[in-house]
């Protein structure tokens, strides 16, 4: 009989410029391998890491995993891959962090032709509050945010990350390094009826000066890109309201398909409000699921 599969969060230090921390010097990483119970889980991990020049500081919520459903998406896929083998620690994406909050809380960075898109720092809050009580810039929305809802929707983005692993990052321009607004992956907390769950929603949205340049289809490419062969998403959706024809070209320009028939009334906004309407466009994987084994050769990639 297999041994149960044990999965747990352990923090992990290594010196800067490790291949798998990059530029930090902490991590925590969630693992899961088969083992007859912690101790040996600990054991298995430490060996593991080890090779990998990483040090286990601590653990923590090491357990059998017996209720998936209370796991992030991205721990069940650690799952489901960890019943597909014996012997093998197996270790989901790195989570940066330094001491007192000196470090973004991701790793995660991405470049396009002209943008980067990257982790939150404390000043990008106030040009996001900026944006968003922009009437303009939020025209499809119910309305401008006000700054306490404007700073709780950066909030929210923080914990996604930190349980997901991705959320939406601040888009700078390479060039100036001026902030130009928002675009990102999230998991959708709004049940779209007939939508398979969980679904997973590309979006962007930016400042008024950074409009109108392409800006957005070239950083949801780089999301689009991030979603299907990092994080091995089956399909990525995205929503608008029906009216707003420019995010509509974008999410065509992004090859997604139109999907008239889960058109839906917004649960966030009035029903009678004149763009509570809104339509759904959806794009699939076109390369299956590949497992990957972080402790195989020399070049392992994290989920």
């Amino acid at each position: 009989m297999l041994n149960p599969i044990w999965v747990g969060r352990f923090e992990v230090t290594a010196p800067r410029g490790n291949a798998y921390l990059g530029d930090y010097t902490q991590a925590f990483l969630w693992i899961a391998a088969r083992a007859e119970d912690a101790p040996t889980l600990h054991a298995n991990v430490n060996a593991a890491l080890k090779k990998l020049d990483l040090t286990v500081v601590r653990s923590e919520d090491v357990e059998p995993a017996r209720h998936e459903d209370k796991y992030s998406h991205e721990v069940r896929k650690l799952l489901h891959e960890a019943k597909r083998t014996v012997d093998t620690v197996l270790c989901g994406k790195a989570h940066g962090f330094e001491p007192a909050g000196q470090r973004p809380p991701t790793v995660l960075q991405l470049k396009t032709d002209r943008l980067i898109l990257r982790p939150w720092h404390r000043k990008d809050r106030d040009p996001f509050a900026l944006m968003n009580a922009d009437r303009e810039v939020m025209h499809y929305f119910v309305g401008p945010m006000t700054r306490k809802q404007s700073d709780e929707a950066v909030d929210r983005y923080l914990a996604a990350f930190d349980r997901d692993g991705f959320s939406f990052l601040v888009a700078e321009m390479r060039d100036t390094k001026a902030f130009a607004g928002v675009i990102g992956l999230q998991m959708m907390h709004d049940i779209i009826p007939n939508l398979a769950q969980p679904a997973f929603e590309i979006g962007w949205r930016l400042n008024r000066a950074h409009q109108g340049r392409g800006l957005a289809t070239e950083g949801a490419r780089a999301i689009i890109k991030l979603a299907f062969e990092q994080f091995y998403l089956d399909e990525v959706v995205a929503i608008t309201a029906t009216a707003n024809t420019a995010s509509r070209r974008v999410m065509e320009k992004l090859g997604m398909t139109h999907r008239a028939e889960f058109d839906f009334i917004h649960p966030r906004m009035p029903a009678q409000h004149l763009y509570a309407r809104h339509t759904l466009y959806q794009l699939t994987n076109p390369r299956p699921h590949q497992p990957v084994d972080l402790f195989k050769g020399p070049k392992a990639n994290y989920f």
